[in-house]
């Protein structure tokens, strides 16, 4: 082995290492974003199970503090509840019912009327409860890394009546 040679397995080894060690951070950063949507995820599934079993008398004033305690996350996930599209206009008597379309508008309609125009072939109009939750993922070990700011954001929408 010539003199120029020494030392060249030990640097080989160390550059290697150091690209693994910088894979990895970046895997478990990708694995803590999908882990943060997961939680977020389960947290308005549990809030739409929640309000689905107690339709008649939703508690639409606590279903936000429930979905941000289920998600379990720093800072708390914003949370907004809307009833036929409309923010602030949830209501568990005198509810006014809508037709929800294939693109996700809703058109006043009578209750239990037959929608038209656009809704599901033979869908009947009813009370929709859409809860949305968004946070923003925060980057576990690399902090200026490429997921650092991602919104997180997940909805889902309930038919009540």
């Amino acid at each position: 082995m010539a003199a120029d040679e020494r030392g060249a397995a030990t640097i080989e080894f160390a550059l290697l290492t150091l690209f693994f060690f910088v894979f990895a951070l970046l895997a478990l950063d990708v694995a803590g974003y999908f882990v943060q949507r997961s939680q977020l995820a389960a947290a308005v599934s549990a809030a739409s199970v929640s309000a689905f079993a107690n339709r008649t008398s939703v508690p639409f004033d606590t279903l936000p503090g429930y979905v941000q305690n289920a998600a379990r996350l720093t800072p708390a996930p914003q949370v907004s509840i809307t009833c036929n599209g409309v923010a602030g206009a949830c209501t568990n008597s005198n509810r006014s019912c809508a037709c929800l379309s294939k693109t996700g508008t809703y058109t006043a309609a009578t209750c239990g009327s037959v929608c038209t125009g656009g809704a599901t072939t033979n869908s009947t109009a009813g009370y929709y409860l859409q809860i949305s939750a968004s946070s923003t993922y925060r980057a576990m070990v690399l902090p200026n890394g490429m997921l650092n700011g991602t919104p997180v954001a997940q909805s889902v929408v309930i038919r009540l009546q």
